[in-house]
């Protein structure tokens, strides 16, 4: 490369522009902001009479791009296009040189380093056209799937749900997983069962530990993964089912006995390091850690990216580059002692045959990995968390395995078998990066016994009887989801994070504590796709795909020939076209059997139960898991008319009753309602409480700046309270009969503050004001024209600079 060469280097996002010309001297460099070419919005853009040819387009907002591409083309010597390094990336590059008459670059890096930079320009190559083939063959069978299924949604669905309905090869596999799971919690039967644990002591010691039955007169005791989760009792008959009176009686046996050991057994075991991150993994570390969503997480990993912290975050691959390997062995080496690391690196098997989206693991980036404590200055809280994350687990997966003793130690009572077990850390190993930040499973690890010898004299100082039960199957987080994806080949690292915004902005999934519940709306189209297109969408077709889309990637298989038998189908795939001949059942899709008497129905004004002849409404709160025949004979009860808990003011009866937003009391006769507040049970719900709903608003007292009167009510929201044109939510566990006047105060003034705009800043270019705003859907950054959601970011956080680079990126 020659010092007086002109290079034009095209990127996709224009936050490498800067750290990449810090790079390399002579050089413009320029953003092309992700895709400036698709299909067009308002039709489908495959001519599938003509080879499937896809009529690609410049964006109407993109051509500005194309402009400034031809200008910069002029002055340059060398043409390099360094977009991403996946199949989108290629695509890009593909759509760059399809621009351009001169002769083109594709340069490649998985770290924005100056050393993996000049590397890259030393060593560029050809477009890949297989991989761009791979790109439009996933874009055009998503294009299809999209305009030719959706429409059958809107026309049998409409009634549900008017607008946003829509199919994805992907995204319905995806929810699929989430309504299986929740018809699975609907049919969950719960058993009861009793385990007792006593604290232990050696006579001369003052340690205790503990120890659980583990069988009772020869009979092994019953623990929780002994029953079904589907039908009462064990599945096991010869197991020892443990009932409150059994548990009395076993413990008055335990306290009327001495303690005898039967036997002490220790022998040696391991823990070896998970290994470095790939996309979906890292997604999942973030949720477990910091409670951060697959959306978050990719944003700040992109944030360490772009600024050359680490190498790039979307891959499937566990593979550590020679560097990687070298500045990790120094790392360890420095910090750790040679004791840690093992006689040759640790090498990790990928789970997918090619590793399309990049070729190593996330890790920091650079020859030398750096401390987090030394880039803080450089980076955000949440950039700063993310990179000790990615360094700790680079590190780790380069390290010895921990060592332990694990002990176990039988104690006889009189007839019961008693087992106590724990672990002494013999070498930390790989666990030693983690002293900070040890996750349960490691914090269980380090537990130890106090020293027993078989002829020690115990004692016991406490004996419990727990009752407990069995557990529905649990409710997929989001980091579940993205695992259970991954692991049955559904989607691709770059879609992940994607694919979940996707399911909870068109309703089909709500968010709650970290839980991804299906709604009936989404129970209701996945159940239509399920009737009528199952061979479609499902989990073998769809990571059939991704399979087919790798091979056209390794030129073992072509577009047209992938497309060709996605719509005209296969021996055991009918294909799309004989697909959609098929005549839908709409009342089939939008009913769940819940038992032979009962039916959940989906209807245009939520869902209700079918039982016995009448409608029982269920609140929009309340999911198919939670449905079972306890709460639907609640339901139907709080629905009669006779449900009277009083009367108002010595005159008209009061209600009890349920509906599409939850319980509510209601006057017999003048049908006023009024909500009652999220919390309260319904037999906590007294006369007096319900004509104080009843008499809402209530006047708190008078505002002491403006005078003003301050209420608090009910709203369709919830609870709030009001002072002049001003309205501010309460908690939804709040209640408006109980706020004080000093709080409702502080909300009003709260509600002020927050939507006074934080001001940045102005643009150097435009001399625009960037300022921070909060609106319905949360804050954002604005110009006064572009707005952009900063969901993910800690406001305090985002800097002038970002805000900038925010708006500039927005098409």
């Amino acid at each position: 490369m020659s010092n007086q060469e002109k290079l034009l280097i095209i990127v996709e996002s224009p936050s490498k522009t800067k750290t990449i010309a810090k790079y390399i001297d002579n050089a413009s460099v320029i953003a092309s902001v992700g895709h400036f070419k698709d299909l067009p919005k308002k039709e489908m853009g495959i001519d599938i009479e003509n080879d499937f040819a896809m009529k690609i387009q410049t964006m109407p907002d993109r051509k500005k791009f194309i402009t400034q591409l031809k200008a910069e083309v002029k002055l340059a010597d060398r043409i390099l296009i360094a977009t991403d390094p996946d199949r989108e990336g290629e695509a890009i590059a593909a759509d760059i040189a399809s621009e351009i008459k001169q002769d083109i670059e594709r340069v490649e890096f998985t770290e924005i380093t100056k050393t993996a930079v000049q590397s890259a320009i030393k060593n560029s190559r050809d477009i890949n056209y297989d991989l761009v083939d791979a790109q439009r063959a996933r874009r055009a069978i998503d294009r299809i799937v999209g305009f030719t299924f959706s429409p059958v949604l809107w026309k049998t669905l409409r009634s549900i749900k008017n607008t946003g309905l829509s199919a994805g090869r992907v995204q319905s596999v995806a929810l699929r997983l989430l309504v299986d799971r929740e018809k699975d919690r609907n049919k969950f039967i719960k058993n009861i069962f009793y385990s007792i644990e006593v604290d232990l002591k050696e006579e001369s010691h003052s340690e205790t530990f503990k120890a659980k039955l583990v069988s009772y007169d020869g009979q092994t005791i019953a623990k929780g993964d002994d029953f079904g989760k589907f039908a009462s009792g064990l599945k096991n008959d010869k197991l020892l089912l443990i009932d409150g009176e059994k548990a009395k009686e076993i413990k008055a046996d335990t306290e009327g006995n001495n303690w005898e050991i039967s036997g002490i057994e220790s022998k040696p075991t391991s823990s070896s390091a998970a290994p470095p991150f790939t996309t979906s993994t890292l997604q999942q570390d973030a949720s477990r850690r910091f409670g951060y969503s697959p959306k978050k997480t990719m944003m700040v990993a992109q944030k360490l990216y772009e600024q050359g912290f680490i190498t790039y975050m979307r891959t499937d691959s566990t593979n550590l580059s020679k560097e990687a390997l070298a500045a990790s062995k120094k790392f360890i080496l420095d910090k750790f002692g040679k004791d840690f690391l093992p006689d040759s690196s640790n090498v990790y098997k990928s789970k997918v045959a090619n590793a399309q989206e990049a070729h190593e693991a996330i890790r920091p980036a650079g020859t030398t990995f750096q401390e987090p404590a030394k880039i803080l200055s450089s980076i955000g809280s949440d950039e700063g968390k993310l990179y000790g994350l990615i360094l700790n687990r680079t590190l780790a997966s380069q390290m010895k395995p921990a060592q332990y003793i694990r002990t176990n130690i039988a104690l006889k009572n009189g007839k019961s078998m008693y087992k106590a077990s724990g672990n002494i850390t013999t070498f930390k190993g790989y666990t030693a990066v983690y002293e900070q930040a040890l996750s349960r499973n490691q914090k269980a690890i380090v537990t130890a016994l106090p020293p027993i010898e078989n002829n020690s004299k115990i004692l016991h100082t406490n004996i419990d009887t727990l009752e407990k039960n069995t557990t529905p199957p649990r409710r997929f987080s989001e980091a579940m989801l993205v695992k259970e994806m991954e692991a049955r080949g559904i989607g691709r690292p770059s879609t992940y994070s994607a694919i979940l915004d996707k399911l909870v902005k068109k309703e089909y999934v709500v968010k709650q504590n970290k839980s991804l519940i299906p709604t009936f709306v989404g129970i209701a189209v996945t159940q239509l796709l399920e009737n009528h297109y199952l061979s479609l969408f499902n989990e073998k077709f769809t990571a059939g795909m991704e399979q087919q889309l790798d091979a056209i990637s390794r030129s073992e298989s072509t577009y047209l020939s992938v497309l060709q038998e996605f719509y005209n189908g296969k021996e055991d795939y009918a294909g799309v076209a004989k697909l959609l001949e098929e005549e839908i059942d709409i009342a089939k899709a939008c009913t769940v059997n819940i038992s032979e008497k009962t039916n959940i129905r989906i209807g245009k004004f939520g869902p209700y139960v079918e039982k016995d002849g009448t409608n029982v409404t269920i609140p929009q709160d309340l999911f198919l898991g939670d449905l079972n025949q306890e709460q639907i004979d609640k339901l139907s009860s709080m629905q009669k008319e006779d449900n009277i808990i009083g009367t108002f003011n010595g005159g008209e009866n009061i209600l009890l009753k349920v509906g599409r937003y939850g319980p509510y009391v209601e006057l017999q006769e003048s049908k006023k309602r009024a909500s009652i507040p999220k919390g309260t049970a319904n037999e906590d719900v007294t006369e007096k409480m319900a004509s104080d709903l009843l008499s809402l608003p209530k006047t708190l007292g008078k505002h002491p700046d403006t005078g003003e009167d301050i209420l608090a009510t009910f709203g369709p929201y919830g609870p709030y309270v009001k002072c002049g044109k001003i309205n501010a939510s309460m908690k939804s566990t709040d209640s408006p009969l109980t706020i004080s006047l000093e709080d409702a105060i502080k909300l009003i003034k709260d509600r002020k503050l927050k939507f006074e705009p934080t001001i940045l800043g102005s643009d150097p270019k435009t001399k625009k004001d960037i300022a921070i705003k909060r609106g319905r859907f949360g804050p954002y950054v604005t110009d006064g024209k572009k707005n952009v959601s900063l969901k993910g970011y800690t406001i305090e956080d985002v800097t002038l600079e970002e805000a900038i680079t925010l708006l500039a990126e927005k098409k």
